[in-house]
């Protein structure tokens, strides 16, 4: 049922009209005041091409309200809507007296604005603005009494002659979509909650006008011949109409369906369309404080992602996430736009708005990374078939090596964390052990139990500890412990250091506890003031990664950044994509926000010793991935989490602290190594084992050594045991191993029920040189997989290249060339094309994991 304010806030256009772009490819902003009601309505218009954030914006003017710089605007708007045709910006907005619009012929930074003028005079309320033809035209909602309003359209030109479409009850006004015959497609909704559409043939002609069913808050887009209309449900979420033929399918469960937003409040769904022709949804979640969309696959909505959020600090990390109001995406960015813009308006009372971006890739043939099937982006359609997280495989021999000897420093833990680096034909573990002080031994805190050790095995498997001779232990150097690195010791392989001497870089970055330790007493010989908004770390550099020389670095939080209660990364690599040398170095891991709260931190440095936090954090939050979402506390965190570069995305493999004792892995991918998405939440990597497991409570990750045939992830298993009848249970950690086919992480398979699917991928440009099309594909029982590569305006087979002429690959493929016929190379002309992908089962589904190319 519609409150008051909510029926203020449906009368402000739901059109992404408030983001557009210029023909230089700089973008555009209509910046409202407030949320809802009266505002002062502002451009701004971006200092280049691609911004990220509001801050790269300058503002143009202040049109509507009482300080205006274009005259005769009036004192406030209701809400604006703005498209650029050519170099000229047209605005439109509900004004005191009706509905207004003005236009800027753009030079440059030189803007000229025409004076405003009441374009429809009296109880009228801007809907969308749009372009239709060569003509600009808009919708509008007018009130004639109590009972009676309707909706229309109207061409400020003046070449056409205004049109009511419906007359009626109570409504809201209608958003457009036009499709490429130049005709309207509208949609609405009235204060009775019903969602209306109505079709346009041509201006004059009688409207077709049909009742769809319930909804709210209606957003309208197109897919090929295919209408979408997504709307709010008096449940909170979201549902959706389509067309199918001549046929609507109706009121069918979008966001309803899927078990991680069950709980949730979803509203505000906007639809847009990006340069590869692919419909996207973006909606907004009050209850996750974050944007999420979802990509329409060609007969239904692919996977629902997290998507940019708004965050601050509070001073004690409770929660940093603001309430969404509205968000606002470009409506149809233009065929060179690299990304969706987006304006987030927080809730009142914050005022707050900010912008933000979703990037579309490309599929670039002559490129010699892979495409893995981790957020679906080169993915356009797909039929009968569904993305799956794989779960790696745990080695049978695990755990790979037991607890040290009475009174050893590994007593009770060896694997609290840690690191394998394959080199020089061995593997090569640093890990954290511990020995906990037992009832009759002083007591120390937590960190202080921890110490490094180190051991090499010849296959990864079977593990000796190596005895280095360097720490006494128990009055003797007769042990493998490492000095320095303690508690999750990261320890990697530095082949971009030229200087042999540093090759092997280990850190420690210091926690919490001996901060405080530091401030108080001198303990650890740092000194450490809690007044600066920094923390410390140690660097070690080493030419064997055994014999360690120790470097002072500092953590710092620059800007209005506050400090967490403490950072450990758990990974560190060298980013040889990075652009910016400052950001060389990237470091990821667990974040305690507060005791209660944690979740994913990131930082970066030129140097490995000056680091800087990432100022979004945590990157991974539990509120975002939380089933349901929590606030902070024991359950719903996001605790270790290690990161690594791999084809071109960075990869995530982050603990879900479902509950205290049950810290499963889960997936997580970026682009950007910033923006994380989640990868089918709920799907575990490494699960914990059974509860007799010796890994029954908790898997701690960390960065897999990817082989030639297999990805293997060392981690450490932890349950509780006692010791003796009258111990208190006891954690207990050990070593194991998990492993996935290379390239394995997930994989595209058919729906159970199915026998036959398929999948396409968004249009690219071939090569001028020859290139050959390689798929890791596992077709087991019997299943199979094909190709066909399609003409992208014709969707036509090109000759010599259809399913028919395409030879099945069938069995375990890590690397299988696929061919037509006589064919082995993809052809080399300028035509732009589409990979289609048949995958048919047999006793088993195909499972697709990767596709690149490679030149002959």
């Amino acid at each position: 049922m519609l409150n008051r304010l909510l029926l203020q806030f449906y009368t402000s256009p739901n059109n992404g009209k408030q983001v557009a772009s210029l023909p230089d490819r700089r973008r555009v902003l209509l910046l409202h005041s407030e949320i809802m009601g009266p505002a002062t309505i502002d451009v701004k218009v971006s200092r280049d091409p691609q911004p990220t954030r509001l801050a790269n914006f300058q503002d143009v003017a202040r049109v509507v309200g009482p300080d205006s710089q274009v005259p005769q605007s009036g004192p406030w708007g209701l809400g604006g809507s703005i498209v650029v045709i050519g170099d000229t910006l047209h605005l439109a907005w509900t004004g005191p007296h009706g509905i207004s619009y003005t236009q800027a012929v753009i030079n440059g930074d030189r803007w000229s604005w025409n004076h405003p003028r009441i374009i429809l005079d009296g109880d009228y309320r801007l809907g969308d603005l749009f372009q239709i033809g060569e003509s600009l035209a808009l919708t509008y909602h007018q009130v004639h009494d109590r009972q009676t309003e309707s909706i229309g359209v109207y061409w400020p030109d003046g070449s056409r002659p205004q049109q009511e479409i419906q007359r009626g009850a109570p409504t809201f006004a209608p958003v457009v979509e036009v499709d490429n015959r130049d005709r309207l497609h509208l949609v609405w909704s009235d204060t009775a909650e019903q969602v209306y559409y109505a079709l346009l043939a041509q201006p004059g002609h009688a409207p077709q006008v049909e009742l769809l069913g319930p909804g709210r808050q209606a957003a309208i887009g197109s897919a090929a011949d295919r209408i979408l209309i997504v709307c709010e449900s008096d449940y909170g979420h979201l549902h959706y109409y389509f067309t199918d033929g001549d046929q609507w399918k109706r009121n069918l469960p979008l966001t309803g369906m899927s078990p991680w937003l069950t709980s949730d409040q979803l509203h505000s769904p906007q639809l847009s369309r990006d340069r590869h022709g692919v419909t996207w949804l973006f909606f907004a979640d009050n209850t996750r404080r974050s944007t999420f969309w979802a990509r329409w696959m060609g007969k239904e909505w692919g996977e629902i992602t997290n998507g940019p959020r708004v965050h601050y600090r509070p001073p004690h990390f409770d929660f940093n996430l603001l309430p969404l109001g509205r968000i606002c995406v470009e409506k149809n960015p233009p065929p060179n736009a690299r990304d969706f813009g987006m304006l987030v308006t927080c809730e009142p009372p914050i005022r707050q708005v900010e912008y933000r971006r979703e990037r579309v890739p490309d599929l670039i043939p002559s490129s010699s990374r892979k495409v893995l099937f981790l957020d679906m982006l080169e993915v356009a359609a797909t039929e009968n078939v569904g993305l799956h997280v794989e779960t790696a495989d745990k080695h049978p021999e695990n755990p790979l090596m037991q607890l040290g000897p009475a009174g050893a420093f590994d007593e009770d833990r060896v694997f609290n964390h840690g690191s394998v680096v394959f080199d020089g034909g061995k593997y090569r573990m640093w890990y954290g052990g511990i020995r906990e002080p037992r009832p009759d031994e002083p007591a120390l805190p937590w960190w202080d139990w921890i110490y490094c050790g180190y051991a090499e095995s010849e296959d990864g498997i079977a593990w000796t500890r190596v005895n280095v001779g360097l720490v006494e232990w128990n009055g003797s150097r007769d042990n493998n412990i490492i000095p320095g690195p303690r508690h999750a010791p990261v320890v990697f392989k530095d082949d971009g250091d030229p200087d042999p001497a540093r090759r092997y870089k280990a850190f420690y970055f210091w926690n919490s506890g001996e901060h405080l330790e530091m401030a108080r007493t001198g303990k650890y010989g740092r000194s450490y003031d809690p007044r600066d908004e920094k923390f410390l770390m140690d660097l070690f550099t080493s030419p064997d990664g055994i014999h360690l020389t120790r470097h002072a670095g500092e953590v710092a939080f620059p800007g209005e950044q506050a400090r967490p209660l403490s950072t450990i990364p758990q990974s560190v690599f060298r980013d040889e994509d990075e652009p910016d040398p400052q950001k060389r170095y990237k470091a990821y891991g667990f974040a305690s926000l507060n005791l209660r709260r944690r979740g994913t931190t990131h930082l970066y440095s030129p140097d490995c010793l000056h680091w800087t936090v990432h100022p979004e954090m945590p990157l991974i939050d539990p509120a975002v991935r939380g089933t349901p979402p929590a606030v902070g506390g024991p359950a719903g965190q996001v605790h270790d989490t290690v990161c690594f570069p791999y084809e071109g995305y960075y990869i995530a493999l982050y603990q879900d602290q479902r509950h205290p004792r049950s810290m499963p892995v889960e997936l997580a991918v970026s682009r950007d190594s910033e923006s994380f998405r989640h990868v089918r939440p709920g799907s575990k990597v490494i699960p914990v084992g059974p509860p007799a497991a010796w890994d029954a409570l908790t898997i701690l990750p960390t960065m897999p050594v990817i082989r030639d045939r297999e990805i293997r992830i060392y981690y450490g298993g932890g349950t509780e045991r006692s010791v003796t009848d009258s111990d208190q249970p006891r954690w207990v950690a050990r070593p194991g191993l998990a492993t996935l086919r290379r390239d394995g992480f997930t994989s595209i398979r058919l729906a159970e029920d199915q026998q036959m699917g398929s999948v396409e991928t968004i249009p690219f440009d071939l090569s001028r040189h020859p290139l050959t099309l390689h798929v890791n594909v596992r077709c087991a029982g019997g299943s199979s997989l094909r190709a066909e590569l399609l003409d992208a305006v014709s969707d036509a087979p090109l000759p010599g290249y259809s399913l028919e002429q395409c030879q099945p690959v069938t069995g375990d493929q890590l690397d299988a060339i696929i061919r037509w016929q006589t064919k082995s190379t993809l052809p080399t002309d300028s035509t732009q094309v589409r990979l289609r992908f048949e995958l048919r089962r047999n006793l088993n589904s195909p499972r697709l994991h990767a596709l690149w190319f490679r030149p002959v």
